[in-house]
């Protein structure tokens, strides 16, 4: 029972929380506009969550996510303007180029490659190095924040014509929410259905036992960092077509604790080898409907950030209670 129940404290959460608002806010909360905007809003730390989801399960974390959005984004928008034949000065001045298919399809190219290339620099700083991964993203996230800015001066990249992720539709359903889903899939299947996904959790189990069943770890380490850099260029293009372009000083600041907290609260292990995508997902969903619920009540962000904190203080505290339960079994059978 108790095995589940680490798996069900999430939902019932995000359950408790629901009803909560349901009932505080009725007409706003429960109103169908704000619940499909609470899933677009959520889709683009859905996305890099899903990324740090495999992350956290061999036991790393990647501080560096919101900045690495930033500069994904930054380039994403400047290729597109670059493509569309902008020139410095027009990015510079913010003027109004319009973009056709290919420079958007190339910008997007441009930019989820870039995230590619920081999660594969973590990875080697993590893998080869052997820096640890506290301090290895947080130096990164230095660096991509301060590339972000270095690439147009401090200024935005206007792509005003690159808005379908944020305004557009499939089958009625908004193509954020439909992107973020598609993503989860995948990665759903890659971790639970995969060769890959069994390495990764085996990894994060054991890295000495996976070490000597013949696993590349330090391979392993790289492709899972750059599999989540690649989806924070994802979740980049996302924001970057919410804003009509691209702001290096504000996309992404804080989205690592919101991405952190929602994989930690989804009963991921910070210790490695346990996590999913469902609850992920269920984080995810948290962190959106109580940051939600509590904007409509007109509750101060600063409060909301307290509430978040708690959420993950509680399943740090409920992993490391399990931990130490499964410790006392094992002495026990031991003996």
């Amino acid at each position: 029972m108790r095995r589940y129940s680490r798996q069900l404290f999430p939902f019932c959460a995000l359950v408790f929380v629901f009803a909560l608002f349901s009932v505080l806010a009725p007409e706003r909360f429960l109103a169908l506009r704000n619940l499909v905007n609470i899933l677009r809003v959520s889709s683009v730390t859905g996305i890099a969550a899903a990324g740090m989801t495999f992350v956290v399960i061999i036991g790393g974390i990647d501080l560096s996510v919101g900045a690495m959005l930033s500069l994904s984004a930054m380039v994403t928008a400047i290729s597109m303007l670059l493509f569309a034949g902008a020139d410095l000065s027009m990015i510079a001045n913010g003027e109004y180029v319009s973009l056709g298919l290919l420079p958007m399809l190339g910008g997007t190219l441009c930019g989820i490659f870039i995230s590619g290339l920081c999660g594969f620099l973590n990875g080697e700083l993590i893998a080869r190095l052997k820096i640890a991964p506290f301090l290895a993203t947080l130096g990164t996230m230095v660096v991509f924040r301060g590339g972000s800015l270095l690439l147009n001066d401090g200024r935005p990249a206007m792509t005003s014509d690159c808005n379908w992720l944020d305004v557009g539709h499939v089958l009625g359903v908004p193509a954020a929410v439909v992107v973020y889903f598609a993503v989860l899939l995948a990665g759903g299947v890659l971790l639970q259905y995969t060769t890959f996904g069994r390495y990764v959790r085996a990894l994060g189990s054991s890295p000495r036992t996976a070490l000597h069943v013949g696993i590349d770890v330090t391979r392993l380490r790289v492709l899972v960092y750059t599999l989540c850099g690649v989806l924070v260029g994802v979740a980049g293009l996302i924001r970057m077509s919410r804003a009509s372009g691209a702001y290096p000083f504000s996309a992404g600041v804080g989205l690592e604790i919101d991405v952190i907290a929602a994989v930690l609260i989804g009963g991921a292990s910070p210790s490695g080898g346990r996590g999913t995508m469902a609850g992920s997902l269920i984080g995810v969903l948290l962190v959106g409907v109580l940051r939600s619920g509590m904007t409509m009540l007109d509750i101060s962000i600063y409060w909301q950030m307290v509430a978040v904190g708690v959420l993950v203080l509680g399943a740090l505290a409920a992993d490391r209670r399990e931990a130490q339960r499964l410790n006392l079994v094992q002495e026990n059978t031991g003996s």
